[in-house]
């Protein structure tokens, strides 16, 4: 029987950088998995997502490509959130910023051990002079129980 659910609300703030936003191996955003916004905290641990707010500070020239961009379970999870696309966001020739929200069409399934991570549907790229970055600051909450 569980002893019960004990919760902590954190805030997660940072940049990525060029070289994050355009490389497309492991931890990138140009990586199927995407760029860690929250660390997975354990296996009797859940993230829950309770709003992110992220900005393309644009810089010289607008990234090219990408895909549409959410915010998912880590490690190749679902989207936790809806969409925004990336002519609107990542490729925006303009500073732009967006609140994503987790989805509330049906229950958002919560996986232990799993953190959140930022999405493109494919990756970036540098056209040679782009050099924006993203900040962002993910409020969320831990949850600890015996699941």
């Amino acid at each position: 029987m569980p002893s019960g659910i004990r919760s902590e609300e954190l805030i997660a703030v940072g940049t990525i950088v060029t070289a994050d936003i355009t490389g497309t191996a492991a931890g990138k955003l140009g990586h199927a998995d995407g760029y860690v916004l929250v660390p997975a905290y354990g296996t009797d641990k859940v993230v829950e997502l309770l709003s992110a707010v992220l900005s393309m500070d644009f810089s010289v020239a607008a990234y090219t490509a990408g895909g549409n961009t959410t915010i998912n379970i880590g490690g190749g999870g679902a989207a936790v959130t809806g969409l925004v696309s990336t002519g609107n966001f990542i490729a925006a020739a303009a500073d732009a910023i967006y609140h994503f929200v987790p989805l509330s069409t049906v229950g958002n399934a919560m996986t232990a051990n799993r953190g959140l991570n930022l999405v493109s549907a494919s990756a970036p790229t540098q056209p040679g002079t782009a050099a924006g970055e993203i900040h962002y600051k993910v409020t969320y909450r831990v949850h600890t129980t015996n699941l």
